[in-house]
């Protein structure tokens, strides 16, 4: 592997945006490392990065046991270096469509998907690129980091304290390596956002979204949110007292149907209601 090559690490790239970024970076001066869970949709975006003349390597990996991802993401970046790295790795959950609460189970994975596994890994490679002094950190968070969804509660605190965590970064180290940016997404038409039952507005195709990012890093950007107009709908939210703000949210009101490890979990959650002594802790 040719040493001028840049290295680019994508963290939920079997995802929609995640695979569409690793297309769009995709070019002959390019290894793409691609973390994700779906191997079948791994395999595909390895081929078709490796027909635009990137050199590609896949690695499937849940970011919820934060020991396994340090040990690997060290490991990797003690091979080759990584210039680039893009945290887009997220799950969601909210509101189920029958009007209850997320589970506990649904809410502590994605805060351990979106924020843990994120700034676990943000934090090893921030640490020695500075000592290289050079790399790229880019952290997606979404809309929702900058006002509340309430149908989706879990996903908004997981996005607002990465936010916060790069933010803090970024501040830290002004005009300092590392470089850091934070892109703050609207809806974008990824199988993620096809669970929500409600409006999203303005919502993007995931290669608009994609082409767009990459434009706005290369043009230097640090902060990069999308659509305007839905920018600055929420941006004018945090400006209104609580009750109006709640007022206006209830008309973008949504839910959204539970995935597979959510089904799973809520099966795990009836089944210890109806059955507590099979753990032992009955009365």
């Amino acid at each position: 592997m040719p040493d001028e090559m840049r290295h680019i690490l994508i963290s939920g790239a079997s995802g929609g945006l995640g695979g569409a970024l690793a297309e769009r970076l995709a070019q002959p001066d390019v290894s793409l490392s691609l973390w994700g869970r779906d191997t079948g949709r791994l395999a595909q975006i390895d081929s078709r990065c490796q027909t635009k003349g990137a050199s590609v390597s896949v690695v499937r990996q849940d970011l919820r046991d934060p020991d396994a991802v340090c040990q690997r993401l060290q490991d990797l970046d003690a091979e080759r270096p990584v210039d680039v790295a893009i945290f887009n790795a997220g799950v969601s959950s909210g509101l189920s469509p029958d009007g209850g609460f997320e589970s506990a189970a649904a809410a502590c994975r994605t805060l351990m998907v979106n924020t843990v596994g994120a700034v676990g890994m943000a934090a090893l490679l921030l640490e020695r690129m500075a000592r290289r002094d050079n790399g790229h950190l880019v952290f997606i968070s979404s809309l929702a980091a900058l006002y509340p969804l309430p149908g989706s509660p879990a996903y908004s605190a997981s996005k607002a304290a990465l936010s916060v965590y790069a933010r803090a970064v970024r501040s830290g180290r002004a005009g300092k390596k590392p470089r850091i940016s934070i892109v703050y997404p609207g809806y974008v038409d990824t199988p993620m956002s096809q669970r929500i039952i409600g409006p999203q507005p303005l919502r993007w195709s995931a290669d608009k979204a994609a082409s767009y990012i990459v434009a706005r890093l290369e043009a230097g950007a640090d902060i990069i949110a999308f659509p305007f107009f839905l920018f600055l709908g929420i941006r004018l939210l945090s400006l209104l007292p609580s009750p109006a703000a709640d007022m206006c949210l209830r008309f973008f009101s949504f839910s959204v149907e539970p995935d597979k490890d959510s089904l799973l979990s809520l099966r795990q959650q009836r089944q210890e209601q109806d059955d507590p002594d099979q753990h032992g802790d009955g009365a």
